[in-house]
């Protein structure tokens, strides 16, 4: 491998792993956490740099799930849980690929613990 990929290539990458038939959330959640990261990463000297995967850590997660989630959909109660289902998902990927360094992992351990994703 090349270094670490972008976030962007690695959604995309987890988006094909998707079934066909599965729900829209499923589908729409990866999307989302692509907007939060851009809008999160987004710096008004260089909007072309590429966000990294390795530039995710427990404080990010945490923005995404308990915060960005719950502002954009007010009404969805379950959106938590949609967030949490697509977290674990998207790690189980993650894990799967090695795209994780040693330190990043041990932050997602943690942050998974505190939010009870299991």
């Amino acid at each position: 491998m090349s270094g670490p990929s972008s976030l962007e290539e690695t959604v995309r990458s987890f988006l094909e792993t998707i079934p066909e038939g599965a729900s829209s959330s499923e589908k729409e959640m990866p999307s989302l956490f692509l907007e939060f990261s851009e809008l999160l990463f987004e710096g008004p000297e260089d909007s072309s740099e590429k966000i990294l995967i390795t530039d995710l850590g427990g404080f990010e997660l945490d923005e995404f799930l308990n915060f960005y989630l719950e502002d954009m959909f007010p009404d969805d109660s379950k959106i938590r849980e949609k967030g949490k289902v697509f977290l674990k998902k998207f790690r189980k990927f993650l894990d799967k690929k090695s795209l994780l360094k040693k330190e990043q992992e041990e932050e997602w351990k943690e942050f998974f613990k505190e939010n009870e994703i299991r």
